[in-house]
């Protein structure tokens, strides 16, 4: 009885965010919102001041041709919302973790992993600056916008799947885990529909809603690792409390680089990276996985997370 609830209680959670969302795009954007900033190629060869210049007052090409394809997004983004409370059932809460789960798990950490690294390397033009220490993942989404929206869905997906596994795998029953994981998967649907814009954005509804939304996306996806690893750390078991020293310390490094030197998106992925690795090490691996005592047979576990 106690599954049941809990498994409604998520559903529920995931329905109210879907509706919430699919509202969001009808109502306060339009398919012909904010354009996209989509710089020619000879618009990179012009001087800085020059493309600055252009920049600030060029013509603006839309993202959406029309209101089919804006409409068409709306539903896909939406339904994949929807989608993400079968995965808690499929994952968390199914009799047995199967070897297609299994692989659909280790796919999407692995695509998302190369994704959000490709795209953080992407060209763009010189005079926004160091691609290393300028250039942001919203910023990107300006040139390539399509790109950015798969840089979200990606993301999203495969933290949100694996952080859901790495639970099942350990018997972990964490419900504050999923609710903060859910939340900050789901911010980044928000984010990717409402980029980085240019300075006369700075301030405005849609700005504060991209910002919001992408931190909501960064504390509360580390969160739902974070929480495990302490769960974890109070068995005094020596492995997680050195990866939970070392996540935090990238954290704060993270929060330290975003001071001194600035937001890009080589800084953004950093916690990305590293999340990536301790979800591949402890979810694919025997790393962290306990040897079972002599004289004992490890029993397999079939039951399903209450």
């Amino acid at each position: 009885m106690k599954t049941k609830k809990m498994l409604n209680v998520y559903t529920g959670l995931w329905a109210a965010v879907a509706v919430a969302y699919g509202l969001w795009m009808a109502i306060f954007m339009s398919w012909d919102q904010y354009p996209y900033i989509i710089p020619t190629q000879a618009d990179m060869l012009l001087p800085a001041e020059e493309f600055i210049a252009k920049f600030d007052g060029m013509l603006y090409e839309p993202l959406y041709p029309n209101a089919t394809v804006y409409w068409l997004w709306v539903i896909a983004s939406t339904a994949l919302l929807f989608c993400y409370a079968l995965l808690i059932r499929k994952i968390l809460f199914a009799r047995t973790l199967t070897k297609a789960v299994t692989a659909f798990c280790v796919i999407n950490l692995i695509a998302g992993c190369a994704f959000i690294t490709w795209y953080g390397f992407l060209s763009f033009p010189e005079q926004f600056g160091n691609i290393l220490t300028d250039v942001t993942a919203s910023m990107l989404g300006l040139r390539y916008p399509w790109y950015f929206k798969l840089w979200g869905v990606l993301a999203s997906l495969s933290i949100f799947t694996n952080t859901l596994y790495m639970y099942r795998k350990n018997n972990y029953r964490g419900k504050a885990g999923v609710i903060v994981t859910s939340l900050g998967c789901a911010a980044i649907y928000i984010t990717v529909n409402v980029p980085s814009a240019g300075l006369e954005l700075i301030m405005t509804p849609r700005c504060l809603g991209h910002w919001a939304t992408a931190l909501i996306f960064a504390f509360l996806g580390a969160a739902g690792v974070i929480i495990f690893l302490f769960h974890k750390c109070k068995q005094k078991d020596k492995k997680y409390i050195i990866a939970t020293v070392v996540f935090i310390a990238v954290l704060l490094i993270m929060l330290v680089l975003l001071v001194f030197v600035g937001k890009s998106a080589f800084i953004e992925n950093l916690p990305m990276w590293v999340a990536y690795a301790l979800l591949f090490i402890i979810n694919f691996t025997s790393f962290f996985d306990k040897k079972p005592e002599s004289g004992k047979i490890k029993e397999k576990n079939t039951v399903g997370v209450k």
